[in-house]
Parts: structure tokens; sequence; C-alpha cells
């Protein structure tokens, strides 16, 4: 019968299934009284977490340099919205003084092309020759030389005449 207790308690039924239960442990012998070196870890890990509670708060230096970032950053972002506001204002002056110079250019090519055809060749050789007394120039008359500088002539002297 003692074998049939021990066998009764090592199993029991639980639902359709059949397991085995482990033995029960020894009773533990009580912990001695605790040691300095725990005492001083438990204080550690007390004041570890005491430190942790005080991290969630905002202290007064935290809260001055997380304000100053904040005013820093927003007067960052209005010095970058004013600039560009003058960048874009700058390029809307370029772009209308494009247009005016193109118009310009236009105008000007108009009036050249409107006073190439306004006078022919031959009106201006009868408004020289009868009007201003010109004539055409003699073989002889025309001298030619080698400047240095191609651009313009500056006479120092009288043209010598041709030999």
């Amino acid at each position: 019968m003692a074998r049939e207790n021990n066998i009764r308690n090592m199993y029991y039924l639980d639902g359709s299934t059949v397991r085995k239960i482990q033995a029960e442990p020894a009773p533990r012998k009580q912990r001695p009284a605790e040691t300095p070196k725990k005492k001083r870890q438990s204080y550690t890990y007390r004041k570890a977490a005491v430190r942790a509670e005080k991290s969630l708060y905002f202290d007064k230096g935290y809260a001055f340099v997380l304000t100053a970032a904040v005013i820093i950053m927003i007067i960052s972002c209005f010095v970058m919205l004013s600039i560009q506001s003058r960048v874009n204002e700058q390029e809307w002056n370029i772009e209308q003084m494009q247009e005016q110079a193109q118009q310009l250019e236009a105008n000007n090519i108009a009036q050249e092309d409107a006073l190439e055809s306004k006078y022919s060749l031959n009106q201006i050789y009868d408004v020289a020759t009868k009007e201003l007394g010109m004539v055409y120039s003699q073989r002889g008359q025309i001298v030619y030389y080698e400047g240095a500088n191609e651009d313009y002539v500056k006479q120092m002297m009288d043209v010598p005449e041709a030999k």
C-alpha cells in the first residue's frame, strides 16, 4: 500500500492525459542575513532607480537648452524664408529685365530694317553728288598703308601724296 501511495503521488490525471509530477523539492534552508556586498548592490539598484525616475522629469537646464534650440530653429527658418523670398523677387526682376531687353533688341532690329529700306543706294548717290557736291575718287588719290591696330586710326600729320 505504501507503494500505491507513492505511485499515486507521482501521477495525476488532468483531462484525458496522464502526466508525471516532479518530486517535491527539498525544503530550502533559510538564507543567512544579507552580506554587506548584497546590501551595497541593492542600494546601488535603488539609487539607479531613483536617478532613472528623476531623468523622466524636465529640469531647468534641459528646459532652457530645449527652449534655446527651438528659438534658434524658428529664427533660422524665418531668415531662410526671407532670403528665399528675396531670391525669388530678384529672379522675377531678372526675368522682367530680360523680357525688356528682348523687346528693345527687337525694336532696334526693326528700326535698322526700316532705316535700311528707307533709302536706296541710288538715292544716297544722288544726294551725295547733286546736293552735297561729292565726287568719286580718282586713280592715285587712295593711299593704302598697314596700321598697328585695325580698330581705329589716329592721324598725327598730313597723309603723303601718292608718287
